[in-house]
């Protein structure tokens, strides 16, 4: 019986010098794996992590290093591994965010996200979760929350990211917040020629939006200083001389080098160019621009009547009347339509056609089909005159 017991004691014995022997190997490696995390020798020392964690189960410390290792040399899906592991043994706001930062790098936004909002319930002034969450929803659009999560960064963090002012600002934009706006893009101080284009078409904006319209001019020159091309700058130059300063002249300047620059981004922009050209009476040079505005928008009402009225202008009769129906036919109610087409048919010596089109428009607007009413009366009168004048040499002749 005594035997036995020795046996069994010695057992014991080796059994615990055993696990205290890989305790300490596993202790070693980590410290090893460590010392080479710091010397940024990432892939040995993960070897040396890894070697750690086979050597002890359930080793935290050493699982989050391997995860953090792994996210530093882009194995999102290994890190994974480790800082799902290393969080169900200690849900820790460290191993939490590291693990939310792989799930959101390996397109797992939506447990990213969860991830970082209990990162952010455990430790409320954690900047990074609160600025990667900020960052995510940012790039879904959806502003609201991007915003939230923003100004919990800049509280937290005294020294912040300063691209963050810049996202904040088109974020407050976006809510029409634009006082708010020009208050984060003072602080955004950019770097590079690229960045301050950026901050200062965005500042061009919200002082356009403010009314500043002196304001807007400068920062919006100081952005095509930056970026010639820029399409947004010379698109908001056009806005300020076209909308506030109704100085059409400047805005067809600028209307035409964001067409040249960034068409794709500016075919709005032709059918201003065409109101202006009708407002000059310059109908040639506004079909060209009203023509690419129809390409560009089969249903724009607006701009078919405008064709159409640039057409009359010209003495080109069959082509008003083949665009007011195109307006007509996108809008039963426009009166614009109706009446130049009308006059069409007064010109082209077609009163019944012209009639047809009074009967049409009477109960729309019946002012406007009333004085359509009295050009085509005029019409026949003069048509009457015309012929009595021609039967009348007729019977005068030997």
């Amino acid at each position: 019986m005594v035997k036995q017991f020795s046996t069994c004691l010695i057992c014991a014995l080796v059994t615990i010098n055993a696990n205290s022997q890989a305790s300490n190997t596993a202790t070693n490696n980590y410290e090893k794996g460590v010392t080479l995390r710091k010397a940024q020798k990432y892939e040995e020392a993960l070897i040396a992590l890894k070697e750690a964690i086979e050597e002890k189960q359930n080793y935290t410390e050493a699982l989050y290093e391997a995860g953090w290792i792994c996210d530093e040399l882009k194995k999102y899906e290994e890190a994974i591994k480790y800082l799902r592991e290393a969080t169900q043994l200690n849900p820790s706001a460290a191993n939490l965010f590291e693990l939310a930062y792989a799930c959101e790098n390996s397109g797992r936004k939506e447990e990213a996200k969860e991830n970082y909002k209990t990162v952010l319930e455990l430790a409320p002034k954690h900047a990074d979760a609160a600025r990667c969450l900020a960052d995510i929803y940012y790039a879904e659009e959806n502003y609201e929350t991007a915003l939230r999560y923003y100004k919990k960064y800049f509280a937290a963090n005294m020294s912040p990211d300063a691209y963050c002012y810049y996202k904040a600002a088109v974020c407050s934009n976006y809510f029409k917040d634009y006082s708010n706006a020009s208050v984060f893009l003072e602080k955004y101080e950019p770097k590079g020629q690229k960045a301050y284009a950026e901050k200062y078409t965005e500042m061009g904006y919200t002082y356009l939006m403010l009314g500043y319209n002196d304001d807007a001019i400068n920062a919006y020159k100081n952005a095509l200083d930056a970026n010639a091309e820029n399409g947004t700058a010379l698109r908001g130059m056009a806005d300020i001389y076209y909308n506030n300063l109704k100085d059409y002249d400047k805005a067809l300047v600028y209307i035409k080098l964001a067409l040249q620059k960034d068409e794709e981004h500016s075919r709005d922009y032709y059918y201003k160019a065409g109101w202006i050209y009708i407002g000059q009476e310059k109908y040639s040079e506004a079909i060209p621009f009203l023509q690419k505005a129809e390409d560009n928008d089969e249903k724009d009402v607006h701009c078919r009547e405008q064709l159409g009225y640039a057409y009359y202008m010209l003495n080109k009769y069959e082509d008003a009347i083949a665009h007011f129906n195109k307006a007509i036919e996108l809008d039963k109610e426009s009166t614009v339509s109706y009446y130049y087409k009308g006059l069409s048919y007064v010109t082209l010596n077609k009163p019944e056609d012209a009639k047809a089109v009074y009967l049409q428009m009477k109960p729309i607007n019946k002012t406007d089909a009333d004085n359509l009413l009295k050009e085509i009366k005029q019409k026949e009168k003069a048509l009457k005159n015309l012929a009595s004048n021609k039967n009348s040499k007729k019977q005068g002749q030997p």
